[in-house]
């Protein structure tokens, strides 16, 4: 798999954030305390470890914060639910940069790995470390292959179709009296596999190929929650909207 840079972050659109929300009656629409039942993106953030190693964990909380219009930077945020756990959140911090990863379908288990098992170092030889509840070397037990950034410290990982390359901006509190963090980033490279772009070079949510979907996640406890492909295409917004504007 191929990927190119594209030399202006705008260009990753659609591909970053969907939000789906079907038809229910009013009283049902009530807050239960759990925002999972909103779609995100599943993003995989590789970052180099103080020993220079390669550490992959998925998060999905998250989105386009600013979409890079006019020359402004596009902006990339997730939120890490325990910054005094989390051990990407440590890499981050010391490295200042990381990459986003956007998986297609066909890597749904190695997301699910990525973001179940701490990659902190463990004892011992072996990639797989089930006694120890992580894995020294996530990286090795899926076979997906890492690269380095070109314009940032970070690695990415070949196998996915869209790859981003980021600073740390900044880190916002967004739990009083909890260490849960919103990381801001500044998206300073894109890169994208060929077959995922479209006639006018602009990045689509998937290719010709089967399971080429990117992929999305919903936290929801219900059985619709999990995994998901990227939607039907059902209009245009510029065109949906043509009547309206017509009547102005």
């Amino acid at each position: 798999m191929r990927k190119i840079r594209f030399c202006t972050a705008a260009l990753l659109t659609s591909a970053l954030l969907s939000l789906c929300a079907g038809a229910a009656p009013a009283e049902v629409l009530k807050f239960t305390g759990s925002p999972g039942f909103l779609l995100s993106p599943a993003m995989v953030v590789g970052v180099y470890t103080p020993e220079g190693k390669t550490n992959f964990a998925t998060f999905h909380r998250g989105g386009v914060a600013s979409s890079g219009k006019n020359g402004a930077p596009l902006r990339i945020v997730f939120g890490i639910n325990n910054t005094g756990r989390s051990y990407t959140y440590q890499c981050l911090k010391a490295a200042g940069a990381c990459t986003i990863n956007l998986p297609s379908v066909k890597h749904m288990a190695d997301v699910m790995l990525f973001g179940r098992y701490s990659g902190r170092p463990l004892s011992g030889d072996q990639a797989l470390l089930t006694e120890n509840g992580g894995y020294q070397d996530k990286l090795a037990v899926t076979g997906l292959t890492a690269v380095r950034g070109s314009a940032v410290n970070a690695p990415m990982i070949e196998e996915f179709p869209i790859s981003l390359e980021c600073e740390l901006e900044d880190e916002i509190s967004v739990t009083e009296g909890r260490p849960n963090r919103l990381m801001v980033l500044k998206v300073v490279k894109v890169w994208a596999d060929e077959s995922y772009l479209d006639a006018g070079g602009k990045i689509s949510p998937m290719s010709s190929a089967p399971d080429s979907s990117i992929l999305y996640y919903s936290g929801s406890r219900s059985p619709a929650g999990g995994f998901y492909g990227y939607g039907e295409f059902v209009g245009k917004s510029g065109q949906i909207s043509a009547p309206y504007r017509a009547k102005k």
